[in-house]
């Protein structure tokens, strides 16, 4: 449609690299107009470690979803995640100096520039900066201070850090694909943009994204983000575990995980059976399915109680109410959410991405969180902006290094 912004969402990820289009109008209504995927190339543990084989992934993805949709598009937004990702509290103080004392946009500003004003590594760059809340002399849990009375403004955020060299290498596989990086997100931010209501995040909730060669954890509590991170383990440790004990090829390993894998030792029956293939033409052999879980379980457990033990290592205030929801493809394994509801002592469910206008039934799945997420955030931050990018596109040059516009290109950073 006439006035419809296009997005493009990139998830590279250690087993697959996902692309997905769409169009948002200027009410932020969005459609999906075409979704693709292709086995990942030169990935290891979520982190680009051979530019050309994933630079010709990154083509063949993005040139399918383009010739799907339609349509040319010369911006990404791309995911990040992985062990690299570490999230720290910070506040910054402020007083007001209006003779009204009202609170305005440029208060909220000066005070996250104070909460960012900490010598950062040189190894390590800015992704986010997630606000929790504010306080006004004193009064705490303010969620929207505008307008407000006060002489003293106090803001409680979130600072996402990563690796600048994974950033960089991920900036750079994109520009020689021909394409700009419109903005890098947080994986499991993204997730929690189509998977976690309001309510949930309110209630505080834990949502854990299991991938091939990584997992990322984000928690809420009151509504904010109080703690992200991953490890860099996934599904494909489990793989490679399977392989080693029963002496597989991986890609073997991987059919038994998927078709007979649980991951719960407990509910396994002691009768249950499972059929392993050979390889040589050699017929298949049956097993215990309870001594195949014994190989599975341990590394499920391992990153579960990884990301756990980071987590209170953190000393996160608040409860979690809402449970544990697990999303990726490490997620959709036979016993996943008792073994996480046991770790994490907890309620566990799986995630599923709510629908979206244009999407495929078959899409609405665990795997598929990461990359609809990205598009969901980019398209709501048109909808707040309320005209899109038209009214970007048509401001005058002269405007862009304001001190107008350096508000607002630093709140389009925040999330």
């Amino acid at each position: 449609m006439a006035g419809d912004k296009m997005l493009m969402g990139l998830d590279i990820g250690t087993n697959r690299t996902r692309c997905v289009i769409g169009s948002v109008s200027r009410e932020g209504l969005l459609m999906v107009d075409s979704i693709c995927e292709r086995p990942s190339e030169g990935v290891r543990a979520g982190s680009i470690v051979n530019i050309e084989q994933t630079l010709k992934t990154i083509q063949s993805v993005i040139n399918e979803a383009e010739l799907q949709a339609g349509a040319e598009i010369s911006e990404v937004i791309i995911g990040i995640g992985g062990e690299h990702i570490i999230g720290i509290p910070s506040t910054g103080v402020v007083g007001i100096n209006s003779k009204d004392q009202e609170i305005k946009r440029e208060d909220i500003y000066r005070s996250l520039e104070v909460a960012r004003a900490f010598e950062l590594p040189q190894d390590r760059e800015i992704l986010h900066t997630l606000v929790q809340d504010f306080q006004i002399d004193g009064q705490v849990g303010i969620k929207d201070p505008i307008d407000m009375l006060g002489h003293r403004l106090e803001s409680r955020v979130l600072i996402v850090t990563a690796s600048s060299s994974i950033c960089q290498n991920e900036r750079k596989c994109i520009q020689r694909s021909g394409l700009t990086v419109q903005r890098m997100v947080l994986q499991s931010l993204a997730d929690s943009e189509v998977v976690l209501s309001p309510e949930e995040k309110e209630m505080g909730t834990i949502l854990i994204n299991i991938g091939s060669g990584v997992s990322n954890m984000i928690a809420y509590t009151h509504g904010a983000p109080v703690y992200t991170g991953g490890v860099n383990f996934g599904g494909e440790a489990v793989t490679a575990d399977i392989a080693y004990i029963l002496n597989k090829t991986r890609a073997v390993a991987e059919q038994i995980k998927c078709e007979s894998g649980h991951s719960y030792v407990p509910s396994v029956s002691s009768e249950e059976m499972v059929t392993i293939p050979q390889v040589g033409g050699l017929p298949s052999i049956r097993m215990p399915k309870k001594e195949l879980s014994k190989v599975i379980e341990p590394r499920m457990a391992e990153i579960f109680s990884r990301l756990q033990n980071d987590l209170e290592k953190a000393n996160v205030q608040g409860s979690f109410g809402g449970g544990v929801v697990l999303v990726g493809g490490g997620s959709l394994l036979s016993g996943v959410t008792e073994l996480a509801s046991e770790i994490f002592r907890l309620p566990a469910r799986l995630g599923f991405p709510e629908a979206i206008g244009g999407l495929d039934r078959n899409y609405i799945s665990p795997c598929y969180t990461t990359v609809l997420g990205l598009l969901k955030s980019e398209a709501r931050k048109v909808k707040e902006v309320g005209t899109g990018g038209k009214a970007k596109r048509d401001a005058p040059r002269r405007q862009e290094n304001g001190p107008v516009s350096k508000v607002k290109r630093f709140f389009r950073t925040l999330f």
